[in-house]
């Protein structure tokens, strides 16, 4: 038991420390104004098409891997939208959008249930025991309206089902579908 606390306290730090390394090398280089902003795509839209010309394939899977990542070091989405939809096109760009989010919230989700259950539900279980046994009875249904409703940030919309338990099948599919009409 001693040993898994360590091994969870090394991992928890590791990841801190990745996410320190993350902001501080990313903030240096880009303000959240600058990428949010239409004229940062505007400005760089010359660019992203030529690459987007030359391998849609490996541009497609780099966007991937890069919005996996930022949502397991951030987990806000906003910025994802904006460049998926620029770069790729309305329809492709949310599909991408959708499905990477999807991976990555699922994944964060995975981390969040291991290393901070116990956190969470210290925090926030006494504000949610009454619907504990409503997601229990129909799990699916519960997180696919949890996910349709929105106005809860990114980041803890992706920690918070570790209170009910939602199973990882579960969490994917209901993100899947409930985040397409957000997006």
């Amino acid at each position: 038991m001693k040993k898994e606390k360590k091994i969870k306290i090394f991992l928890g730090s590791t990841y801190f420390l990745l996410i320190t390394c993350f902001l501080w090398i990313f903030f240096n280089n880009f303000s959240l104004s600058e990428i949010s902003s239409y004229e940062f795509i505007k400005n760089n839209s010359v660019y992203f098409d030529e690459i987007k010309n030359r391998n849609f394939f490996l541009l497609s899977i780099v966007f991937f891997l890069l919005t996996i990542i930022w949502i397991l070091l951030l987990g806000f989405g906003f910025p994802i939208l904006l460049i998926s939809g620029f770069i790729f096109g309305k329809w492709i760009g949310s599909i991408y959008a959708v499905i990477s989010l999807t991976v990555g919230a699922t994944l964060l989700y995975m981390f969040a249930n291991y290393f901070v259950k116990d956190l969470v539900e210290e925090k926030f279980s006494k504000r949610f025991s009454n619907l504990n046994e409503k997601f229990k009875k129909n799990e699916f249904t519960f997180f696919l309206i949890y996910r349709f409703v929105g106005g809860i940030p990114f980041f803890i919309s992706n920690i918070l089902p570790t209170i009910f338990n939602v199973r990882i099948k579960n969490f994917f599919f209901g993100s899947v579908i409930g985040m397409f009409p957000q997006i």
